[in-house]
């Protein structure tokens, strides 16, 4: 897998330099998940920001039943994750064979270190990301992300 490419197609990263991305391809790793397999569960804890390199994912609500919508090359999933401590909300199932490429909150605590312009650019995108996401989501499920991404927060802050 050719970890710069499949940064550089993920829109989150759109507006990361070829050295930027080259940081993060670098703290990477891939992962390989089969066709029905749960590439993760609701309740388990979130440890790092996923790229979809290949394949799709439906995103499955905790009491399972019908999904509520699919992730494909070029999406992520998890960002909040490399921000505060938390648990994922979705499973996601693998519609076929799915290839990821995962940056964990260690190797993000690492590029903080190492390299703060690209972790405070990486932060500046999820933030945005995560903003957008909420601006568009209608009623119910606005309120929802509100909530999670509240409860999320340490105390006092």
């Amino acid at each position: 897998m050719d970890r710069s490419a499949v940064l550089r197609g993920a829109a989150l990263l759109r507006d990361f330099t070829d050295v930027g991305l080259k940081i993060l391809a670098d703290s990477a790793v891939e992962r390989s998940v089969g066709q029905g397999a749960y590439a993760f569960r609701a309740g388990q804890a979130s440890d790092g920001l996923s790229f979809v390199a290949r394949g799709t994912l439906q995103l499955v609500p905790t009491d399972g039943g019908t999904p509520i919508g699919e992730v494909t090359a070029g999406d992520c999933l998890g960002g909040l994750s490399l921000l505060v401590e938390t648990d994922r909300v979705l499973s996601a199932v693998a519609v076929d064979d799915v290839e990821l490429l995962e940056l964990s909150r260690e190797a993000f605590e690492e590029i903080k270190k190492a390299h703060p312009r690209t972790a405070l650019k990486l932060t500046l995108c999820l933030a945005q990301d995560l903003a957008e996401r909420l601006r568009e989501a209608k009623g119910p499920l606005r309120e929802f992300l509100a909530w999670e991404v509240a409860k999320q927060q340490p105390e006092g802050r």
